[in-house]
């Protein structure tokens, strides 16, 4: 009897916190992990074609980024990386951050893709650029970044 009351006083779901407290990296690492296995083929978690692996990229980068810490350290060389390829060549000139961006959606979309990792590759590295190259990709940036902080004030409140 003594053992049930103490389990009883334990918190549990008081203030509407139905998860505990949620903060973008408690939902980064595990939309991460969750796109991994879609990727690698889990039987659960579905990234069975190229649009659904370019936008679950879009949405990882912009998560890394908006979580800060080492996760943003990440997904800024995934974008230095980008740039230092396809942006400001002497073959091309300097597309810009939102024709950098737009090139690494087009090379997500565009091709016929054997394997789903290179469209996945290729959407997180546009997830990472659009957060800096502003315009229509800014505004989609901060509704993936809108949409992560009203899941985890919710969350948390």
């Amino acid at each position: 009897m003594n053992a049930l009351l103490t389990a009883a006083a334990v918190p549990g779901i008081t203030g509407g916190k139905f998860l505990g407290t949620i903060t973008v990296v408690g939902v980064a690492v595990p939309a991460t992990i969750a796109f991994i296995a879609g990727i690698r083929g889990s039987d659960t978690i579905k990234i069975n074609n190229k649009k659904k692996a370019m936008w679950w990229g879009i949405v990882i980068g912009n998560l890394w980024i908006a979580a800060g810490g080492t996760l943003a350290d990440i997904a800024r060389g995934v974008g230095d990386i980008s740039k230092g390829v396809l942006g400001g060549s002497d073959l091309w000139g300097d597309p810009g951050l939102g024709g950098l961006a737009f090139i690494l959606a087009a090379c997500a979309w565009a091709p016929k893709w054997k394997k789903t990792i290179w469209p996945a590759v290729f959407g997180l590295a546009t997830g990472v650029i659009m957060t800096e190259a502003g315009g229509l990709w800014g505004v989609i940036a901060n509704l993936i970044r809108m949409l992560l902080a009203a899941v985890v004030t919710k969350v948390q409140t």
